[in-house]
Parts: structure tokens; C-alpha cells; sequence
């Protein structure tokens, strides 16, 4: 597969920093630029993508955002990462962050559009499911672990809920291998499916699921404040 890199880390650090500055918009807009230059080529949209979702990472959570405007933006994200990976289909990052912006980012009961977010969750459990399958044939990262845990949590959600199953999916990623991951400022979305697992008392494997996360994230705060309740107790 083709593996997160320093690069990655380093645009999308960068960006969440020029957002909360107020300054991304020329790095979006340059980024923009050069994947219309290179469209034929399938890895030029993805710094593009990338930018965005860090943009949308910081807006959306500081900012009481246009419903239309958001709207636009995630199509945008989701239409980018499809040309990336119908190009590159093993693109490990862009799967995983097209699975993400469909599992966090869009409320499973949005009344507005009931329908559009039914059809998205169901891509992103067929997305979950594929990058689970395409992963398994290399040497195991330790964020590797992550899809297992958006994937979990959209069984969860689903109107077929199998609390089996989402105990399957959290017990396999917890069996492998556990290290810290290495990318701080991606670990803030990487990190997102165990903190909303955290955050739900009727799971199963909860507590096998915070022991993961902090093996892996130790670091990000959202994962020491959600172990920090247990550790109280």
C-alpha cells in the first residue's frame, strides 16, 4: 500500500495551523491550482484533499458553519479522494480519510437529508471493509488499527446493529501489534473513532478499545482526557 508519509504530516500540520491563523485559504487555493495543472495524474488531488479536510477540521469545530457551505466542502473532499483512488486504489490515507469524512462528519440521524446519509454510511462501511482487506497484505502499521474502529463504530449505528460483530472488529485490531503513532497531527483524526468509542457505555470491548488508544495515542489530548474518567475511578 502506499503508506502516510512526513509529508502528509507536514501539509497537514501546516494547514490546521494557517486555518487557526486565519491563512490557509492561499495553500488551499494554490493546492487547487496544481491538481486542475495535473488532473490525469491520480496523486495530485490528494495534497488538495488533504488541505481540506485540515481546513474543515478546524472550521467545523470552532465555527458554526453554513449548512450549504459544508455541504460543497465535503463533496468536494469526497469527489478528490475518489479521483485519487480510482487511480490508487491502495492509497491507505486517502481511503481511510474518505471513510472517516463519512463516519464522523455526517450525523447518522440528519433529519435534512435522511436518504444522502444512509447511501454515505453504507459507502463507508463498503470503504471500511476494503481498506481492512487491502491493508492485511502488508506488514502491519500500527495505525492499521484505525478502520477497524470507524468500522465498529458504523456497525454500531447501523439498523442491523450486531454488538458481536462491533466486539469482533475491536477484539482483531486490539490483537495485533500496539506502538505509538507517529504523526502527531494526523493522530488527531486517526484517533477519533477511539474517542467516540470511548464515549459510548453500552459498547462492547470498551475498555479493550482505550487500552488500544493509548498504546497508540498517547499523546493526543482528546485520548487522555477520555482515559482520564477511568483512571479516577
Amino acid at each position: 500500500m502506499i503508506q502516510i508519509t512526513a509529508a502528509d504530516e507536514e501539509l497537514f500540520a501546516t494547514v490546521l495551523a494557517a486555518t487557526r491563523l486565519g491563512r490557509a485559504d492561499a495553500i488551499v487555493e494554490r493546492l487547487s491550482e496544481q491538481y486542475e495543472k495535473d488532473w490525469q495524474n491520480p496523486l495530485a488531488g490528494f495534497p488538495y484533499a488533504l488541505s481540506m479536510v485540515a481546513k474543515m477540521q478546524v472550521t467545523w469545530a470552532n465555527e458554526a458553519v453554513d449548512e450549504g457551505q459544508a455541504l460543497a466542502s465535503y463533496s468536494e473532499i469526497i469527489e478528490s479522494l475518489g479521483d485519487l483512488l480510482y487511480g490508487e486504489p491502495d492509497h491507505w490515507l486517502g481511503r481511510y480519510l474518505r471513510v472517516r469524512i463519512r463516519t464522523m462528519m455526517m450525523p447518522p440521524d440528519h433529519l435534512d437529508h435522511p436518504r444522502f446519509v444512509t447511501d454515505e454510511r453504507a459507502r463507508a462501511a463498503d470503504d471500511a471493509r476494503e481498506l481492512i482487506e487491502r491493508q492485511a497484505g502488508d506488514d502491519w502499521r500500527p495505525w492499521f488499527a484505525c478502520p477497524y474502529l470507524l468500522a465498529a463504530r458504523l456497525a454500531w449505528e447501523s439498523d442491523g446493529r450486531d454488538p458481536a460483530e462491533v466486539a469482533r472488529l475491536v477484539a482483531t485490531a486490539a490483537a495485533r501489534p500496539a506502538s505509538a503513532v507517529p504523526f502527531r497531527a494526523l493522530g488527531g483524526i486517526l484517533s477519533e473513532g477511539f474517542v467516540w468509542y470511548d464515549s459510548q457505555p453500552d459498547l462492547p470491548e470498551r475498555g479493550t478499545a482505550r487500552r488500544l488508544a493509548r498504546a497508540l495515542f498517547a499523546g493526543q489530548r482528546a485520548v487522555r482526557a477520555a482515559a482520564a474518567p477511568a483512571a479516577a475511578s
